[in-house]
């Protein structure tokens, strides 16, 4: 057994301890009897759950599966070999170029989709891209799965807001999928706990939904090391851990075989402020040992982001975010939450962090790509001809076959002798490829009875028609 496997061990062996000595508290009643039916020992509203409990529901979990989008291009693959990113999920506000702050809008929202449905980066599309602010917010969620149906074509992460919501977006998901969605995973769903060791009712009631419905769950606790959970690290994730196994155990209850995602999310705190800090190495510690867990249980995972705890487009930005991919690529991380866009600390969101971000994914894809060596990229031939005519590779033929997609070329970054100041130069490069891609967006084609569905919906739950046709 290796360092890291016994390091992984006591980790789970701590958690399966919290679970059967310390249990977890379940805010509804409801959801106690549903563990009390299934043998769970229960006193007041905590569930205390045994080793064969948590390995039952593990093993009845499912751990691949395809997550299906309007468009098959899109389809996603959960497994634990492949990678998938998603954007930044939950900002209240926009971080300007000259770090400035301002609320999120729909607008925002709608240019956010509409980049990620045009950036190859990206085969999942949705979630909080902003939290508008200028929305109803009682079905903001509701608005926001709307909106990335209508306005993508790839594969949904959707928007939890409690059991009426949930109910609401499966409405729509039959209405794209055509009919009855339980053999048809077709949405991702963030079912978050609350630390330490609880989760509550709304949440349950998602649960719930989601499962009776077939669809993914993507079971990710946050506690901060320091804040709502220890402050040393093992221990925190181990509250994660247990998280995310007892809340499997009453998922499987709900429905056997409902696919899980182990969405580990666990981050430390800054306790000279007491703020979350999800960009400094003991975050990327924690999420290396979760994608480590989640491989022992057979789990896909997720994992790492692009995250950054800086207060805008700054050197410390592209440092943390950079150290944050790169964590979750080499970890093999099958969905990275929060890939693009993220400043501080999940509260913003930056346009210009958002391009940059999608082209620190690409580097990272072609890295960690594998390196080709067939016999045209060996290339002997171009080699011989070269040594033997006395030529050059700058005029050689396979030079010119080559050249346009050898080694790797950006799509923002700038290489040469700036002409001005080099940050004015690189803003108006990453504005000049936002623009590109918002004038070539065009809304994916959907059927005209499916939109009225969709529509109809939304006008029931009280959406303002103005913000209906925007979308």
């Amino acid at each position: 057994m290796t360092r890291d496997e016994q390091i992984v061990e006591r980790i789970h062996q701590n958690s399966l301890r919290l679970l059967s000595e310390t249990g977890m508290a379940f805010q509804s009643g409801e959801a106690l009897e549903t563990l009390r039916r299934g043998g769970v020992r229960i006193e007041g509203n905590r569930a205390y759950f045994t080793e064969k409990q948590v390995a039952d529901a593990v093993a009845a979990a499912k751990k691949e599966f395809t997550v299906y989008a309007r468009n098959s291009r899109y389809h996603v693959h959960m497994n634990m070999e492949n990678l998938y990113v998603t954007p930044g999920y939950g900002s209240p506000g926009i971080c300007e170029k000259d770090g400035t702050i301002r609320p999120a809008l729909f607008d925002d929202f709608l240019n956010l989709a509409a980049i990620v449905q045009e950036s190859d980066a990206f085969s999942i599309n949705g979630g909080i891209l902003a939290q508008p602010s200028d929305i109803e917010a009682s079905i903001s969620a509701e608005i926001m799965v709307y909106a990335t149906l209508c306005r993508s074509d790839k594969a949904l992460f959707s928007v939890c807001g409690g059991g009426p919501q949930a109910e609401h977006i499966m409405e729509m998901l039959k209405i794209v999928f055509d009919g009855s969605i339980e053999d048809t995973p077709c949405s991702f769903n963030l079912i978050s706990t609350l630390s330490p060791l609880g989760i509550t009712r709304a949440t349950l009631e998602t649960i719930d939904v989601c499962a009776k419905n077939g669809q993914p769950l993507v079971i990710a606790p946050g506690p901060m090391a320091g804040g709502t959970g220890p402050i040393t690290l093992s221990g925190n994730i181990s509250i994660a851990n247990a998280e995310i196994l007892g809340t499997n155990v009453y998922a499987q209850m709900i429905k056997p075989g409902t696919p899980i995602v182990y969405g580990f999310a666990a981050t430390v705190s800054d306790m000279r402020n007491m703020n979350v800090s999800n960009a400094c190495p003991g975050f990327l510690k924690e999420a290396r040992y979760g994608a480590l867990l989640s491989k022992k249980y057979g789990f896909p995972c997720r994992s790492g982001g692009g995250m950054s705890n800086a207060g805008g487009l700054t050197a410390q930005a592209g440092v943390e975010s950079a150290m944050s991919l790169f964590e979750s690529f080499n970890e093999k991380a099958n969905l990275v939450m929060h890939a693009a866009g993220s400043l501080h600390s999940f509260n913003t969101v930056s346009y210009e962090k958002f391009l940059l971000d999608i082209e620190t994914i690409d580097r990272m894809r072609y890295y960690f790509s594998e390196l080709s060596t067939d016999e045209d990229s060996l290339a002997f031939d171009a080699i011989r001809d070269v040594v033997e005519n006395g030529s050059s590779f700058i005029t050689s033929e396979h030079t010119f076959d080559h050249c346009r997609t050898e080694p790797w070329y950006g799509q923002v970054s700038l290489h040469g002798k700036s002409q001005g100041e080099p940050n004015q130069e690189l803003y108006a490069s990453i504005r000049k490829r936002m623009e590109q891609m918002l004038d070539h967006y065009r809304r994916p084609v959907m059927p005209p009875e499916k939109r009225q569905a969709l529509d109809a919906v939304m006008r029931k739950l009280g959406m303002d028609e103005q913000d209906i046709s925007k979308v």
